[in-house]
């Protein structure tokens, strides 16, 4: 029987998780159902966030009752500081719900071999790409440092895509050469964003909201692009559920599906008393950064390309899109990272969606209580930096 990951093989390449063949192994591995903690239906359900926006329908589905009213049991939400230690905590089994970074999902259960599976979508948009007082625009970031969430993110992966297009190059562990137009990229927790850009550490950061708003509100930075306008409808995080909780009672695993969705409703139809509710309690941002980050009337001073595709928008949805993951997987194929890619480079792309989503909850509950959830799951997806 493969031992669960070590601590040692989760972190590496500056706090990000350590992808490697050598830690995983094969694609499609077995849930290690033999070392699990046996289920107990009844003991409330751990739930562990980031305090950002994309956490919001949890969070939400906490507050308002939602999961005690669909008859799940929830303890008072765990918060964490980073996703290095978000990763962490879900191998140790210590949590049951998460929000997740999608491309962090794929290796942790791909090459990780983690008990873990997707739910579904938890968010699409809602990050963006801010910069230094002294740096004007995305083309001024030649021999600077830039901040990211971490490796296996798709802020890693559209970033590169817009340095890139600006003719700049990606490097990491160097000083980044502005002859060369090289742009270093480190991963940070998001509560170091803000103060490394204050400080000039860093030229600018990319990372999910309200971190991108308070910039904007300190005056520390501003928005250069909204990841939304890059890659459009482009889900962020996900919902991630482990072994322990899709071993209870299927009327469990329906009830969380439920809450879920009636969250994403409340998160995009009552954003303001949303605002207030995260502020405080769950997110330690000021609540006028939060209000901002998921009611933003337009884009403000972010260079915009494509201003029918909202890009500047959080919203909420419950189902991925099989195409989505297909794509993401392809670009993370020609994404720098500072680690191998392991299973995630040797499988059918196809294939990954299949192996790492179970959304059939979440679906049944979008036919119930959003059909429109369902709506352009077959969109080709559009990327356009």
């Amino acid at each position: 029987m493969r031992a669960a990951p070590s601590r040692r093989a989760l972190l590496g390449a500056g706090g990000s998780l350590l992808l490697s063949g050598a830690a995983g192994g094969a694609v499609g591995l077995g849930v290690r159902r033999s070392s699990a903690s046996p289920v107990d239906p009844d003991r409330p359900l751990r739930i562990a966030y980031l305090p950002i926006t994309d956490a919001a329908p949890l969070l939400v589905a906490h507050a308002r009752g939602l999961f005690a009213e669909e008859g799940v049991e929830v303890d008072e939400p765990v918060r964490l500081r980073s996703w290095a230690s978000m990763g962490e905590t879900l191998l140790g089994g210590s949590v049951d719900l998460v929000h997740l970074l999608f491309p962090m999902a794929l290796q942790m259960r791909l090459d990780l071999g983690a008990d873990i599976r997707v739910l579904g979508a938890n968010h699409v948009d809602g990050s963006a790409l801010t910069l230094g007082r002294d740096v004007p625009e995305v083309g001024a970031l030649a021999g600077r440092t830039i901040g990211i969430p971490a490796w296996y993110s798709i802020h890693n992966v559209i970033v590169q895509q817009m340095l890139r297009a600006e003719g700049l190059t990606p490097v990491v562990r160097r000083t980044a050469s502005r002859d060369r137009g090289e742009v270093t990229l480190v991963p940070m927790a998001p509560s170091d964003m803000i103060p490394a850009l204050d400080a000039g550490s860093i030229g600018g950061y990319t990372v999910a909201d309200p971190f991108n708003a308070m910039a904007e509100g300190k005056g520390i930075g501003t928005i250069g692009r909204y990841l939304g306008d890059v890659w459009r409808s482009h889900p962020c995080c996900v919902t991630v559920a482990t072994g322990g909780l899709l071993r209870r009672p299927p009327e469990q695993i329906q009830g969380v599906a439920n809450a879920l969705v009636r969250a994403q409703q409340a998160c995009r139809e009552d954003r303001e008393a949303v605002a207030a509710e995260l502020s405080g309690r769950y997110l330690p941002q000021p609540l006028p950064a939060i209000t901002a980050a998921l009611g933003r009337p337009d884009a403000g001073h972010a260079h915009v390309a494509h201003p029918d595709w909202h890009g500047e928008t959080i919203d909420f949805t419950p189902v991925l899109r099989p195409g989505f993951t297909t794509r993401l997987v392809e670009e993370m194929r020609s994404t720098l990272l500072d680690a191998p890619l392991g299973a995630l480079d040797r499988l059918d792309a196809e294939d990954a969606h299949g192996l790492v989503v179970d959304d059939g909850a979440l679906r049944d509950a979008a036919r119930r209580l959003d059909p429109s959830a369902l709506t352009g799951l077959d969109d080709p997806e559009e990327i356009s930096p």
